[in-house]
């Protein structure tokens, strides 16, 4: 059984305390599941931790549009605005400088960021490939995701 300590919130953490081991593990970034998964035995949400946590609020960030969160509508990728746009290189282009820009301003957990961009004309959609670095706990990862009109 794992005890929380909630004393760490100064730093952004929380150290959970095995009982059985006396050892204790820093959480670094802890985030909550947007697909509510359920945990099997406990019956509560599943929620995301560390690596998964970022890959999460990266992928989150990009396909946030301006003015979508209250009170700070300058955060957001606004990539979506683009899929309007005739699909080619430049439009592609134009997607992926939007997708470091954002992340650079708005995400300070990764650095390193390379994004590759890919035109699926046939599928009238665009293929984003994230690959980054997370500071805190020195990985390296990468996310990909698919941009599609939805209208």
């Amino acid at each position: 059984m794992a005890i929380l300590d909630y004393n760490q919130k100064k730093t952004g953490q929380s150290r959970v305390f095995d009982k059985s081991s006396n050892i204790s593990k820093v959480d670094t970034y802890s985030d909550l599941d947007l697909f509510f998964t359920k945990h099997p035995i406990l019956n509560d949400i599943t929620p995301l931790r560390d690596l998964d946590a970022v890959k999460q609020a990266v992928v989150n960030l990009v396909l946030t549009n301006f003015f979508e969160r209250p009170f700070h509508p300058e955060i957001g990728g606004n990539v979506t605005s683009k899929l309007f746009e005739p699909a080619d290189r430049f439009t592609a282009s134009e997607i992926r400088d939007e997708i470091k820009e954002v992340l650079k301003n708005h995400e300070p957990r990764v650095n390193g960021v390379n994004v590759a961009v890919f035109d699926r004309s046939d599928a009238n959609a665009y293929t984003v490939n994230i690959a980054f670095n997370i500071i805190f706990l020195q990985a390296e990862t990468e996310v990909t995701f698919n941009l599609q009109r939805l209208r």
